[in-house]
């Protein structure tokens, strides 16, 4: 349940460069001219589609109708661009040849051509009835799923194609895309990784300078964004998605220069460069601008991932105009947008299960630890606390002490974990016995592999600081594993956490259904606060508390207390974060990405009472206790 890589998604578009592969005859089939189909043949293997066609329609003028013309007919007109025409052909084609595999393949590519997802995925079916093997059928039927939104189902397909073709840049690219769409960004990156861009069209380096960026390469993104625009200077689509990126990184007054100048934005693109305007007039201070940009390209978005984006931005805006009611409404499309795109990638997903791993508990004191090792690194500190309140901003403030380095919200904690839940007998509803029965070599060797995961983000050398806020929910796991840990936990007032909570895209993962209300969010919070206070207990770790509101309001004092707990010295450039932000240029992986570009305010402290008409009774009575338990009030 953490924030999405790039927030905005890649889009399955009509001139997608994720390019179908239309299968040319290996030999003339009952020819009435063998001569001349194989010299159309030739022709259209050496990329000359248009005298390909030509040689085709003269002789199919003289009246040959046999299916090999028909087929290389359509062959041609498919690497001609004329997808309607083609697709006819195929269709009549397959009509008469409905047991040849490859025939069903070349219409359901062309239908993919024609942006008919369903006509294409029922020709996939028809190919896959045939007996169709082979990374054409594989690519094209994942396609289909794609464009169908079902990238679930996609992803086994496009794995399989790249399993058989592991250099082949189209399948790369594809099972990239399906990969960004699923938000799985580590796998993203090692699968783009191995895509070199020299030899790729035009349209397939776009597409690639945006996976870079979701797959956390910046730098290379940037780099090939700004060839792209070097060879097409009026090119739309890499100029919006470079922008984007831009804001992303913080280079505001970049990306609005970038926008200044793109040209007529084709269909595909209206929505992302309605985003990329509007988030660049709310950042200098104008939302009302920006909600005249994003009403109409919210109100005629059909695909609804890209709707939650676009009314999710637009519910910003409105509270920025200090428009309550508004914006709970653009939350509510904005939500409800979300939850559909969420079962479109994981349909089997339930309720239940978003907040499933709480089950993973102790129920008895942590055994005693074992000794350290002569030679390990210290234990890192952990900075944890329920999603907003406030662990970016004080991230921002470690990162820039010279003796700590900090990990941004990668998961390398969570794949040792589930390295531990492979060991035999494993039982989660029996955390504390589970521990007990692993030895101290396998301590050992999960301590190692905890630091080969973190090092393939940050190099060894200075103390870590692990900022992932949802680890206080994995109190017992850490403590096992590192018992001379420090914890660092940020408290915000309940109903502050819950509203900007209920405000964020936080991807298409559990947190589409666990904020989706007020409520919803409440319950989330109750669970997860009510988990970490049961398992602290425990799992005994050494905690320093402090308060979002405190380090706003007073951010040396909180930072002076904090830092004697670490036994370090307080540096001039932890006050001074911000300034670093956009010189660094690296993104950062939460919703807070803007805010930390800023001086240290008390402008979001309270925020929730504007909202509280919209706080029903149920919500509150969930809250009060832990409002009580921390030190806040309701009025």
């Amino acid at each position: 349940m953490h924030a999405a890589g790039m927030v905005v998604r890649v889009q399955v578009q009509a001139d997608s460069p994720l390019r179908t592969r239309h299968e040319p005859p290996e030999c003339p089939m009952r020819p009435d001219s063998p001569a001349e189909l194989e010299t159309a043949e030739q022709l259209l293997r050496q990329g000359d589609a248009q005298a390909a066609l030509r040689h085709a329609s003269a002789v199919r003028a003289d009246g040959t109708h046999e299916p090999g013309w028909m087929r290389l007919r359509a062959l041609a007109l498919a690497a001609s661009g004329r997808a309607e025409e083609a697709r006819a052909l195929f269709a009549a084609y397959a009509q008469q040849r409905p047991g040849e595999a490859d025939a069903w393949v070349n219409l359901g590519n062309a239908c993919l051509d024609c942006t008919d997802g369903e006509g294409a995925l029922q020709a996939f079916m028809r190919a896959g009835a045939a007996g169709a093997q082979g990374v054409p059928y594989l690519l094209g039927h994942g396609l289909a799923l794609m464009a169908q939104g079902r990238f679930g189902d996609a992803l086994a397909w496009l794995q399989r194609a790249q399993s058989e073709e592991p250099d082949a840049t189209d399948v790369r690219l594809a099972h990239g895309q399906c990969l960004a769409e699923l938000e799985r960004y580590d796998d993203l990156a090692a699968c783009v990784a191995a895509v070199d861009a020299a030899g790729l069209s035009f349209e397939q380096r776009t597409v690639l300078a945006w996976l870079l960026a979701h797959a956390g390469h910046e730098g290379a993104a940037q780099a090939l964004f700004a060839e792209l625009l070097a060879e097409r200077p009026g090119a739309s689509a890499p100029r919006v998605r470079l922008a984007l990126l831009l804001e992303r990184l913080n280079r505001v007054q970049e990306a609005e220069a970038l926008l200044a100048v793109v040209g007529e934005v084709d269909t595909a693109m209206a929505s992302m460069a309605a985003l990329a305007t509007a988030r660049m007039a709310r950042r200098r201070g104008e939302p009302g601008e920006a909600v005249l940009v994003l009403a109409p390209a919210a109100d005629r978005e059909g695909d609804p991932a890209m709707a939650a984006q676009l009314w999710f931005e637009l519910a910003a805006c409105h509270d920025r105009q200090q428009h309550a009611d508004a914006a709970i409404q653009a939350l509510a499309r904005a939500h409800a947008h979300a939850r559909r795109a969420l079962r479109q990638r994981h349909p089997d997903l339930e309720q239940s299960q978003v907040l499933g791993w709480l089950r993973q508990r102790l129920h008895r004191p942590l055994p005693a630890p074992y000794p350290p090792r002569t030679g390990d690194p210290p234990d890192p500190v952990f900075l944890v606390g329920f999603p907003r309140s406030g662990t970016t901003l004080l991230e921002q403030m470690l990162g820039q002490h010279p003796a700590l380095q900090v990990l941004d919200e990668r998961p390398a904690l969570e794949r040792v974990i589930e390295a531990m839940r492979r060991a035999p007998g494993w039982r989660d509803d029996d955390l504390d016995g589970a521990l007990a029965r692993l030895d101290a070599g396998q301590h050992r060797a999960l301590r190692a592999h905890y630091r080969d995961e973190v090092a393939r983000h940050l190099p060894p050398g200075r103390r870590l600081v692990d900022k992932y806020p949802l680890y206080l929910t994995r109190a017992g796991y850490i403590q096992w594993l590192f018992p001379r840990s420090d914890w660092l936990l940020l408290l915000r007032h309940p109903c502050d956490c819950v509203l900007s909570c209920h405000f964020q895209a936080f991807g298409l993962n559990g947190g589409a259904l666990a904020f989706d209300s007020l409520e919803s969010t409440a319950r989330t919070y109750a669970a997860v606060m009510g988990h970490w206070e049961e398992q602290r207990v425990l799992a005994g770790p050494r905690v320093h508390t402090l308060r979002y509101e405190d380090l706003a309001a007073a951010p040396g004092d909180a930072l002076a207390a904090l830092m004697a707990f670490l036994s370090l010295a307080p540096q001039p450039g932890q006050h001074a974060f911000h300034a670093s932000v956009v010189e660094r240029g690296q993104r950062i992986r939460t919703p807070s990405y803007a805010q930390v570009a800023e001086p240290v305010h008390v402008r979001a402290v309270g925020r929730w009472q504007r909202y509280r008409a919209h706080f029903s009774p149920g919500t509150l009575d969930l809250l009060a206790p832990f409002v009580e338990r921390y030190g806040y009030t309701l009025d």
